[in-house]
């Protein structure tokens, strides 16, 4: 290429002013940044392979950084076009294969050398070098496109402002199983970030838990660009680089980031959420959008150095099912976020934050714990295949050991064989049903963050005090005991605890307890919500419920009648309806998900000082030691944690009391009597209580006397349902079959001693 000489000292002399002119808005602290920010990228540059996408994260979060930069210069020039040039190679990574070509490696390897000669130019006030005409030839041959997701995930404002938001679109055909792998750890990873998260608001410098929650923001990252989620790819390596400068103390974690990393996780979950959903069979090949950019700005802007701004919409809820996410609701920011030494508004309790610290630590990837258990995972159906194989092999062991012919044997050798043969199969028994069993500490984790946020949005203080997180129950139970909970606590912060000045007018301390306990009482599991707050007003609610037309005026309710009211569908005490109460919805949810287990809810509470809501749930699937009873041909079973006593009752120790019916003298207290005959439905031996035997049950504070006609043994029997058709039949829990083959029907204590005395002569 030729020119005249006049031509190029014109060119000459036109370069040199943008030089000048550009000197003149970047000093030699801007130039030499520049200069440091491109030889990083020529390092990453350095690992980065065709076909593989390991340096295009931070390769695209340093060319953020130039363009900032040059931003804030307002010198377009050679520089500004080269950038820009980079920039659509980056962007055509993100928008095709999502990995780096041969081709565009080399563009941005000949690319750091010439930005680095270009920093030198203008260090030495010399002029710039040409940009290659190739690049910009090839940019303005490509279609133009809206930028990429990963431009905004540097979030500076230099970058082009993306047309929409970046979406996922999964490959079901061909990824299926990688993707529920991914989904499944993913569960465990959002539950350790949310769970660590809380515990920094106390301990904000606690290596262990930083450590932890970077690990698990890693894994998302490494995980979602395996499968391509270039989303999730981008949203967890900002989120990852935030929680590295806390582990290097370059970033204190102030209320402000703490409430911008759970705004984070709960954005991870709604993509696992939908993610979940369409590979069950929802929307199949359907576009996955979550919004992420306003966020990734938030994100880089503290990473930057300066302060967490506040969110412009709340931020989306954290859903661990679509019933959650639909019934939950948004945790938005935290009132007075711009104070960042603002303390937070919901505390754990001592024991609390020591239970969430180890359990940060104890799911440390490569942690002492790992390398001495090993996990597998396997589908619920086949664990449930084998509870039930095993089932049948007791039930089988049990009708041999229990064989006519058995008894006329006299071998020893045999004797002692099947007696190994109980105590191994019991102790199988034993072994599969626990394999059932979880703890109902991930649930009641849970409700850390949703008293967090809740107490945080309406203006209160309140701590959440947790008790029996370590009690066991059967899977069934605690996936369907969520929904309940969450309604209970947060009707619990928005109705029973007061705001801070009321408290303190009314002697209290400005924050407000609640107290979460979970606990065997009898033959039923208890879980408990108790609050210090108002308590349930008694006439407000019969107000209510009757001008909703649920009551008559001039209905007689007892107090438990009464409090009961709260569950009707549509029922609320609210004065003005919001996303937290006043639809009426919540309690009524409540009811339905505990009537599905079969079990109940009971209430109690005192004016201005509190209420507690106590859940009762049968044992629906579980080993109990069961009191076999015979009521005329019938065998019934009673769980033995709710039998106090036993006895044969004389003629002088039954008397009738007016309005309470029968009643019998045990020990100088009067029990009720209850003809368990009458209720069910069957023929007796004797209807005289002289010629039956009385069983005393025992359910929360109320007991009874059960009259049977015989006691025939103790045994343990594993519960199956019994279906729809016995569903309406509270008294009866379940079904066991017998050592002798026979079925005998799991009585309900709870519901026994709830029977009313004029309701005999109804058969089952």
């Amino acid at each position: 290429m030729t020119t005249s000489t006049g031509g190029r000292a014109a060119w000459e002399r036109r370069a040199r002013a943008g030089t000048e002119k550009l000197k003149k808005t970047m000093n030699t602290q801007c130039i030499g940044q520049l200069k440091g920010i491109v030889q990083k990228l020529a390092v990453e540059l350095a690992f980065a392979e065709p076909g593989k996408d390991n340096a295009l994260l931070p390769v695209n979060c340093l060319l953020g950084q130039v363009e900032q930069m040059l931003a804030g210069s307002a010198a377009p020039g050679p520089l500004g076009r080269a950038v820009a040039c980079a920039r659509r190679w980056v962007d055509g990574v993100f928008e095709t294969t999502g990995t780096f070509s041969v081709l565009v490696l080399r563009q941005l390897g000949d690319w750091t050398g010439w930005v680095q000669n270009a920093a030198q130019a203008l260090e030495t006030q010399q002029v710039l070098p040409p940009i290659p005409p190739e690049w910009e030839q090839a940019a303005s041959a490509a279609p133009s496109a809206p930028a990429a997701p990963a431009a905004a995930a540097s979030g500076h404002p230099a970058a082009p402002a993306p047309a929409q938001e970046p979406a996922l679109v999964l490959n079901i055909a061909q990824d299926s199983e990688l993707l529920s792998e991914f989904i499944n750890e993913s569960q465990e990873h959002l539950q350790n970030i949310e769970q660590g998260v809380l515990v920094l608001e106390d301990h904000p410098t606690d290596a262990d838990t930083l450590n932890t929650i970077f690990r698990a923001f890693h894994t998302f990252k490494g995980g979602s660009g395996f499968l391509n989620l270039t989303a999730i790819q981008i949203l967890a390596h900002e989120l990852e680089s935030l929680l590295d400068q806390a582990r290097q103390y370059k970033l204190t974690l102030t209320p402000p980031v703490i409430n911008l990393i759970l705004e984070g996780g709960d954005t991870l979950k709604q993509f696992v959420v939908k993610m979940a959903a369409q590979l069950s069979g929802q929307n199949p090949g359907a576009t996955i959008v979550v919004p992420t950019l306003q966020l990734l700005v938030r994100i880089r802007a503290v990473l930057d150095g300066g302060r967490a701004p506040a969110a412009s919409t709340p931020p989306p809820a954290a859903a661990t099912s679509s019933s959650v996410a639909a019934s939950s609701p948004p945790p938005a920011a935290p009132t007075g976020v711009s104070a960042v030494n603002s303390p937070p508004a919901t505390t754990m309790s001592s024991p609390g934050k020591a239970a969430a610290l180890a359990a940060s630590s104890d799911a440390t990837t490569g942690s002492k714990a790992a390398t001495t258990a090993t996990v597998v995972k396997v589908d619920t159906s086949k664990l449930d295949g084998l509870v039930d194989l095993v089932g049948e092999l007791v039930i089988a062991q049990s009708l041999v050991m229990q064989n006519s012919a058995l008894t006329r044997v006299e071998d020893q050798q045999l004797t002692r064989d099947l007696a190994q043969l109980g105590r191994i199969t019991k102790e199988l028994q034993r072994t599969s049903m626990s394999l059932r069993m979880v703890p109902v500490y991930a649930t009641f984790q849970k409700m850390n963050r949703l008293v967090r946020d809740t107490a945080a949005r309406i203006g209160k203080k309140v701590e959440l005090v947790m008790e029996g997180e370590e009690t066991e129950l059967d899977r069934t139970i605690v996936e369907e005991i969520g929904d309940p909970l969450m309604h209970m606590v947060r009707n619990a912060i928005d109705h029973g605890i007061e705001k801070p000045n009321i408290r303190q007018q009314r002697g209290k301390p400005p924050q407000g307890t609640i107290w979460l306990r979970a606990f065997y009482q009898g033959g039923n599991i208890v879980i408990e919500i108790k609050d210090d707050g108002n308590g349930l007003d008694q006439e407000r609610i019969l107000a209510k419920a009757v001008e909703k037309g649920i009551v008559r005026p001039d209905a007689s309710l007892s107090e438990s009648e009464i409090f009961s009211l709260i569950f009707a569908p549509g029922f609320s005490t609210a004065e003005q309806v919001t996303d937290l109460s006043g639809r009426g919805v919540g309690m009524d949810v409540v009811r339905r998900n505990i009537d599905k287990l079969r079990g109940k809810v009971e209430i109690q509470s005192t004016p201005s000082q509190g209420s507690t809501f106590s859940i009762y749930l049968p044992l629906t699937l579980a080993i109990i030691d069961g009191l076999i009873v015979g009521v005329g041909e019938q065998r019934y079973i009673v769980p033995t944690l709710s039998v106090c006593e036993s006895f044969r009752p004389s003629a002088g120790m039954i008397s009738t009391v007016q309005g309470r019916g029968e009643m019998i003298s045990v020990r100088g207290r009067l029990r009720p009597v209850l003809r368990l005959y009458e209720h069910l439905g069957v023929t007796p031996a004797s209807t005289d209580p002289a010629h039956s035997i009385a069983v005393v049950v025992e359910a929360g504070k109320e007991a009874r006397c059960v009259l049977v006609d015989q006691l025939l043994g103790k045994q343990e029997v594993v519960i199956k349902s019994l279906g729809e058709t016995f569903k309406q039949n509270r008294a009866l829990a379940g079904a066991a079959i017998l050592g002798d083959g026979r079925v005998g029907l799991i009585l309900d204590p709870q519901a026994l001693v709830e029977l009313k005395p004029h309701a005999r002569a109804q058969a089952a």
